[in-house]
C-alpha cells in the first residue's frame, strides 16, 4: 500500500522525470506499506541554508532519501549541470550523491535534536539513492556510488530500488561500524510521517486544493493534440470520448481553426447551456461562428405543449420541406449521442455542403451519456456515418475528473469505460439521509463548511434528477439557502457569481462541469436509467464530489460498490 503526502502533484513541477516517478510511486501495487513524502523541505541542513529532498520513503526497513535527476546530467571540471524540477538548468559544485547524503544526514540530525539520540526514529536505518531515469550515467568518479545509482539501465521499480538501497547502507554500516539500524513498526512509521508532515507539509485550504486540482487537469493531453492534427487529413470524422475527455474543448478548437482558414463553420449541440457557453466563448474570441442547439435550427416550437411525436417526427419533417436552409462549409456536432436518431440524420445532412456522404463534418459522442435514444438506434446511426467514409478516433484520457471521482463513478454505476484519470484529488464524500428534511440539513452543513473553507458559490453546483418543483427534491417548496448564497436555477448555468449557488437537474447540466458537485436526492443505484443519470452527474465534478443518498438504499449501494470494485 502506498500513502503519498501530498497525494497531488503541483503543476509547478516541470521535471518530467519527477512527474513520472511521482505517478509511478503513487500507483505502485505492493503489499508493503510505504509512506512517501514528496518535496520535503529542510530548514536545518548540515551544508546549506536550506535543503530539499525529492522523495522520502518511510517503510519498515527505515527511511530512504531519494534524489531525482531528470534530463541530461553532466559534470565538467567538478561542475555538475542538470535540469531542476522547475525546468531550469542548474550548475552546482556538489554532485547528486553528495546532495542526497547531505539531505539524509540533515534529516536524521534534525530528528536527533528534537527526539534524542535513542529514539527509534533516530536509531532506525537511514538510506539514500539517486535515480536518473532519462539517461545512462557511465561516469565513474570517486564520489559516484554505483550501488545506489539507478539510471535508465538499472531502474526498474520502487520496491527493488528500496531493497537495493537499504541493502547497501546496512552492509556498509555493519562492515564499518559493526551494527545496523533498527526496523520501524507501523506506529513508528506513522509517528515519523506525522512529525515530518507537521514540520514541513503545508496543508492548503479546501479552495486552494480544489483550484490546484483543476489547474492540473486543464493541460491538453498528447492524445488530444494527436486528434487535432489528424482532423486536417480527414473530411469526415467521428470521435468517441468518455465524459471529461475534452470533447467540447476540441470541438471549439477545431471550429476556430476552420474559421481562421476562411471557411463557414456551424457548431451544433443538444444542450442549451452548452450552446450558450460556446457562443459566449466564440464572441469573446472575436470569431464569427454560429453555435446553437439542433432543435433551434429546426424551427420554433408552438408553445409548451407538444404532441408525443413532435420532436421525433413532425419537426424534422417540417425542416426538410424548407427551401432556404443555409449550408455550411464545415459542420461540428457536440453531444452526438443525443442526436443519433434516424429522423435527424437527413436534417444534419442538409446543414453541410455535400451532405453527410460528401461534406466536411466532425461529430463527438459518448455512448455512456446516451440518455434519450435506444442502443439499436444509436448503433444504426453510427453504422451509417461510418459508411459515409468517416474516420474514427477515441479519447481515453479523462481530463476532467480526479482518480477518486472516476473510481467513485465506477463503484456507484458499474460503468467502466470512464477513461484513464491523470490527476489525484480529494476523497469523495458519501452522506446518507433519513428524510428530505434531514437531507436539506446535511446539504446546508456541506455548503456552510465549503463557504468557511473559502469555496465560492460559483465554484459549485447542486444536481438532482428531480426539478425544484418535484416533492422528491429536498429543496422543493423552499429553495432558499442562507448558508452560502441564493439559488441560481435559470439562465447561463455555466457561470455564477460568488454569492450564487447553482442548481440544475442532471439532464440539463449534461456536458458542463463544476469544480464541486453536490449530487442530491439519490434514491436508487441499480436501476439502469438512474445509473446513467448518476454517471452523468458524477462525471460533472472536476475536483470534489458529495453524494447525498437515501439511507434505506444502503444495501443497494453496497451491492453496487462490491460489483464495481472488481471492475476498477
Amino acid at each position: 500500500m502506498i500513502e503519498m503526502i501530498p497525494d497531488l502533484l503541483s503543476p509547478e513541477i516541470k521535471s518530467q522525470a519527477e512527474k513520472s516517478l511521482f505517478n509511478e510511486f503513487r500507483d505502485c501495487k505492493t503489499e508493503e506499506h510505504y509512506i512517501i513524502l514528496h518535496s520535503l523541505g529542510l530548514s536545518d541542513h548540515v551544508n546549506n541554508i536550506f535543503g530539499e529532498i525529492d522523495f522520502v520513503v518511510i517503510c519498515h526497513q527505515g527511511v530512504l532519501c531519494v534524489e531525482v535527476k531528470g534530463g541530461d546530467v553532466s559534470c565538467n571540471k567538478g561542475v555538475w549541470k542538470f535540469t531542476n524540477r522547475y525546468g531550469k538548468v542548474n550548475e552546482k559544485t556538489e554532485g547528486p550523491f553528495q546532495q542526497v547524503q547531505g539531505n539524509m544526514q540533515s534529516l536524521r540530525g534534525h530528528l536527533m535534536k528534537r527526539l534524542g539520540k535513542w529514539d527509534p526514529l533516530v536509531s532506525c536505518q537511514y538510506a539514500s539513492c539517486v535515480i536518473m531515469p532519462d539517461c545512462e550515467f557511465k561516469y565513474e568518479g570517486i564520489e559516484i556510488i554505483p550501488e545506489i545509482l539507478f539510471d535508465k539501465r538499472y531502474y526498474r521499480n520502487l520496491p527493488e530500488t528500496i531493497e537495493f538501497s537499504f541493502s547497501y547502507w546496512r552492509n556498509k554500516l555493519l562492515s564499518q561500524h559493526g551494527f545496523e539500524g533498527n526496523y520501524l513498526s507501523e506506529n513508528e512509521m506513522k509517528r515519523l510521517a506525522d512529525i515530518l508532515r507537521g514540520d514541513f507539509h503545508f496543508v492548503p485550504s479546501m479552495k486552494d486544493t480544489i483550484d490546484l486540482t483543476v489547474k492540473a487537469l486543464c493541460a491538453l493531453t498528447d492524445e488530444q493534440y494527436d486528434i487535432l492534427e489528424s482532423l486536417d487529413d480527414n473530411d469526415r470524422v467521428l470521435v468517441s470520448g468518455v465524459a471529461g475527455a475534452g470533447k467540447t474543448l476540441l470541438a471549439m478548437e477545431q471550429a476556430r481553426r476552420v474559421y481562421w482558414s476562411g471557411r463557414d463553420v456551424l457548431f451544433v449541440c443538444f444542450n442549451r447551456s452548452i450552446s450558450s457557453y460556446v457562443q459566449y466563448q466564440f464572441e469573446k474570441d472575436g470569431v464569427e461562428i454560429k453555435a446553437c442547439t439542433f432543435h433551434s435550427l429546426l424551427g420554433e416550437a408552438p408553445g409548451d405543449q407538444f404532441p408525443p411525436d413532435y420532436f421525433g417526427r413532425v419537426l424534422p419533417e417540417q425542416f426538410l420541406k424548407q427551401n432556404n436552409v443555409k449550408e455550411y462549409d464545415y459542420l461540428i456536432i457536440d453531444e452526438g449521442q443525443d442526436l443519433f436518431k434516424e429522423a435527424y440524420l437527413p436534417c444534419l445532412g442538409r446543414l453541410v455542403k455535400g451532405g453527410l456522404n460528401d461534406g466536411n463534418w466532425l461529430i463527438f459522442y459518448d455512448q455512456n451519456q446516451n440518455l434519450f435514444n435506444n442502443d439499436n438506434q444509436f448503433d444504426s446511426c453510427i453504422g451509417y456515418l461510418k459508411r459515409c467514409g468517416a474516420a474514427s478516433f477515441k479519447l481515453t484520457v479523462n481530463c476532467r475528473n480526479t482518480r477518486q471521482i472516476v473510481d467513485a463513478n465506477t463503484l456507484t454505476t458499474g460503468i467502466t469505460n470512464i477513461g484513464r484519470p491523470k490527476v489525484n484529488g480529494l476523497s469523495v464524500q458519501y452522506l446518507p439521509y433519513n428524510s428530505k428534511a434531514d437531507e436539506r440539513k446535511i446539504l446546508e452543513n456541506v455548503l456552510q463548511e465549503l463557504k468557511d473553507d473559502g469555496v465560492n458559490g460559483g465554484d459549485l453546483i447542486i444536481l438532482s434528477r428531480y426539478s425544484l418543483t418535484n416533492p422528491a427534491n429536498c429543496l422543493c417548496g423552499n429553495p432558499k439557502l442562507t448558508s452560502i448564497g441564493k439559488i441560481k436555477s435559470t439562465g447561463q448555468m455555466w457561470r455564477a457569481g460568488k454569492t450564487e449557488v447553482r442548481f440544475s437537474t442532471v439532464s440539463a447540466f449534461k456536458g458542463l462541469e463544476a469544480k464541486v458537485v453536490i449530487l442530491t436526492d439519490v434514491d436508487s443505484f441499480s436501476d439502469q436509467a438512474v445509473r446513467l443519470l448518476n454517471y452523468v452527474a458524477i462525471s460533472r465534478a472536476s475536483s470534489l464530489l458529495y453524494v447525498l443518498y437515501d439511507s434505506s438504499k444502503e444495501q443497494e449501494r453496497q451491492d453496487m460498490l462490491i460489483s464495481g470494485y472488481f471492475k476498477i
